[in-house]
């Protein structure tokens, strides 16, 4: 077994969403675990501003909101938890609340992750436009190198 110390990755945080950019992001990431022997960290964060955005236009109350949005981000966690236990790698999951970027680079200097492998765009909608990608302000916070993945093409030559 390779010291952690020589590995070029030991710890790959992957911040997840659900989109076919982050099950990208798992795909990839798993195969780099694999490789490096590394350890891996699905992080989901429950966007609140998200949540205050819906609860306008909702006759749900902001707690039966947060309730759904955490039962979704919990059922696609258990998918994405499933597509890397189907490679043999094991993974811890951590479900977060707060601002994307902000809880995604805590929760890397948490952890210690020395790689962080994101989607190249999530599930932000109009919110993406006006406020940046996640993996943006990722990418200019961040002291850790990223690795964005793009969803497969499909597309026939």
């Amino acid at each position: 077994m390779t010291q952690e110390n020589d590995r070029l990755f030991s710890r790959i945080l992957v911040p997840v969403d659900g989109s076919k950019f982050s099950l990208q992001a798992i795909r990839l990431a798993a195969r780099l675990a694999r490789e490096c022997d590394a350890g891996l960290l699905l992080l989901h964060v429950l966007d609140t501003t998200v949540v205050e955005q819906l609860q306008r236009f909702s006759d749900k109350s902001h707690n039966e909101l947060r309730a759904d949005m955490e039962k979704s981000a919990r059922g696609f966690l258990e998918d994405m938890s499933r597509e890397v236990r189907e490679q043999h790698i094991t993974a811890e999951v951590v479900l977060r609340e707060g601002i994307p970027h902000e809880v995604i680079l805590t929760e890397a200097d948490r952890w210690n992750a020395d790689l962080i492998v994101m989607g190249k765009l999530g599930k932000r909608g109009v919110s993406r436009i006006l406020l940046g990608s996640v993996a943006e302000r990722v990418i200019e916070f961040t002291r850790l190198p990223v690795m964005l993945a793009a969803a497969e093409d499909k597309r026939i030559s």
